[in-house]
């Protein structure tokens, strides 16, 4: 770490703390929520550069920099401002951070998605119970969609923002040599992750809905790079994707007839279960050896 910040830090602070007060004025004042939205989604940027080329005290002093320029031009409420620029700042410095600790791309991309969704319920939460502001539900009119998939809703938006800036990010970065490796084969942690959202969402079936459906949302995205896979290595595919595709239609007719259709994402995600479950048993097996 360096023991001075440099003039180069500063003055890069400088420029992307005013371009972050300006985007975030934008978006604060727009009367479009689709302006807002995608101003929240291009607003990590700057941040994710800056952790990436930049040290942890010169990250830190851009942080503090762009949350008062933001207090003093674009919101002027500090609790709103905290709320509201915060929780970009952390998904940006997330993607510097996990650039220098050398983690892989999709790794950086689960971790900065789960991460910014927590730090946007809590700001959504906070929002809410202080300034009576429901941000989702001037997207989404719908009563019964925001109370039963508000939480899925949000991971969505925060998903795109975390893959957004990282996509982004990445294909700057390569041009000052700091290159982004993929991951060859799905990290551990992929499959033991989808196995506790399963069991995660059992447990939430019969407590909210609203949980349910965000374990099974995320399940299904872990579903996308483990699927891939096994088409790869998987030769006769085809008879093994009608197979499933009847075993899950007459489960689905079932399902149905005892009027239990929240069961069904889970009954079509069960073979996917049972298989993480027996590679996160290798992998743990492997890894003691």
């Amino acid at each position: 770490m360096k023991k001075h910040i440099s003039n180069k830090a500063i003055t890069t602070a400088a420029i992307l703390a005013a371009t972050y007060a300006i985007v975030s004025a934008l978006s604060v004042y727009s009367v479009m929520p689709i302006l807002s939205v995608f101003s929240l989604m291009v607003m990590p940027i700057f941040a994710a550069y800056f952790a990436s080329v930049f040290s942890f005290k010169e990250t830190l002093l851009f942080n503090i920099t762009t949350i008062v320029l933001c207090f003093l031009v674009a919101i002027i409420d500090p609790l709103y401002t905290i709320l509201y620029v915060v929780p970009t700042l952390i998904v940006g410095d997330l993607f510097g951070v996990f650039t220098k600790m050398k983690l892989k791309y999709f790794t950086t991309m689960f971790l900065q998605t789960i991460t910014y969704s927590i730090t946007n319920f809590i700001a959504l939460y906070l929002a809410e119970y202080f300034y009576d502001i429901q941000i989702i539900s001037v997207i989404i009119s719908d009563e019964w969609v925001y109370k039963n998939l508000s939480l899925s809703i949000l991971f969505i938006l925060s998903g795109a923002e975390a893959v957004f800036s990282s996509l982004f990010i990445s294909e700057q970065l390569k041009k000052v040599s700091i290159i982004k490796i993929k991951e060859r084969e799905i990290p551990l942690y992929g499959y033991v992750a989808f196995v506790g959202l399963f069991l995660l969402a059992i447990l939430f079936y019969f407590v909210s809905n609203n949980f349910y459906f965000l374990m099974v949302l995320m399940m299904a995205i872990l579903c996308i790079p483990i699927l891939s896979m096994l088409i790869k290595k998987i030769n006769h595919f085809d008879f093994l994707l009608l197979g499933y595709v009847i075993i899950m239609i007459t489960i689905n007719f079932a399902l149905c007839y005892f009027d239990l259709m929240y069961v069904i994402p889970l009954a079509i995600l069960l073979p996917f279960m049972v298989y993480c479950l027996i590679k996160s048993i290798k992998g743990v097996i492997i890894k003691k050896k």
